[in-house]
């Protein structure tokens, strides 16, 4: 992992991650010389592929200098709002700080979750678990049945089979697992559609409107994800969710355009979604209608040309 940030090679940080590889390892953190790297943008990229996927924001230098301050020095603004967003202190900067404080809480009733132990299982086992979870439905459901206290077990990148699933769309494993009694998120409530326990998590911690999927994903996202959540959608932003927050570089906007969720996308461009956004897939900038084009959804591509869209 240290080799791959001074080369620069954001992909290979990636890779690493998905092989279980230690984001934080000693003797001093890759996020240290990642913040510092000459070129700003790989500086950014390394970073956001390093803290989004766990890697400890507030990591310091030999000398005790901060990633924060290491960011600062050099400029980098936008590397330093990523830190902060991720947890980072000290910095002084104004930007939404991520919020976890009911992602292992309860489960999909509502009741306290109570992890089992897994005291022993290797971690390698639980990696590939949760690798898995985010396409192979039958797989694991197959290594549930070895292991079933994995629900709460993390992956070395701090994602849960459940997350793995909620983010991937894959709503069947999700269900599964959350029926099996696996901790439900704000994220992954709003994926099942469980209006009802969006709305209590929310309702009782308003901080919750914060909290993000795996690797940084935005809880708006999640009303697109699997099948569309229009009614949820609407909840959150009226409780103060962005509808200008991206995901993998595309806002949910894109995503709802992609898969033809005309009702959704409705509620976004009434809160304010922006309907020329801007978004980033495969390394080229698109919008929503010219996504809504390349999947052929063609009542998505009269709707937004209906409300000014442009490809």
């Amino acid at each position: 992992m240290h080799y791959a940030v001074e080369g620069g090679h954001s992909d290979m940080i990636f890779f690493l991650t998905q092989k279980g590889a230690d984001l934080s390892a000693g003797p001093e953190s890759p996020l240290i010389a990642a913040v510092q790297y000459p070129d700003r943008k790989a500086a950014l990229d390394m970073t956001t592929a390093l803290v989004m996927n766990a890697s400890d924001p507030n990591a310091k230098r030999g000398d005790g200098k901060t990633a924060v301050e290491l960011a600062a020095a050099r400029g980098y603004f936008d590397v330093v709002e990523l830190l902060v967003h991720r947890g980072a202190i000290g910095a002084g900067v104004k930007t939404e700080v991520v919020y976890f404080g009911k992602r292992l809480s309860l489960d999909a009733q509502g009741k306290p979750f109570v992890p089992a132990n897994i005291d022993g299982l290797p971690q390698d086992f639980i990696n590939e678990f949760v690798r898995l979870s985010h396409f192979d439905t039958e797989r694991v459901k197959h290594l549930f049945k070895l292991a079933p206290g994995m629900l709460a077990a993390r992956a070395t990148w701090d994602e849960l089979a459940i997350e793995a699933a909620a983010h991937t769309g894959t709503t069947a494993l999700a269900r599964f697992l959350a029926d099996a009694g696996a901790p439900v998120s704000t994220c992954t409530a709003t994926l099942l559609g469980l209006r009802d326990r969006v709305t209590a998590l929310v309702g009782g911690d308003p901080a919750c409107i914060r909290e993000r999927g795996a690797h940084d994903l935005p809880l708006m996202s999640y009303t697109a994800y699997g099948e569309q959540h229009a009614e949820i959608a609407d909840d959150l932003l009226r409780a103060g969710a962005s509808v200008h927050a991206k995901a993998f570089g595309i806002t949910t906007l894109h995503i709802a355009a992609r898969k033809g969720y005309v009702e959704l996308a409705e509620v976004l461009l009434s809160h304010g979604a922006d309907v020329n956004a801007a978004g980033v897939t495969n390394g080229a900038t698109v919008t929503p209608l010219a996504m809504a084009q390349g999947a052929k959804q063609e009542g998505m591509v009269s709707f937004l040309k209906s409300r000014g869209g442009k490809a």
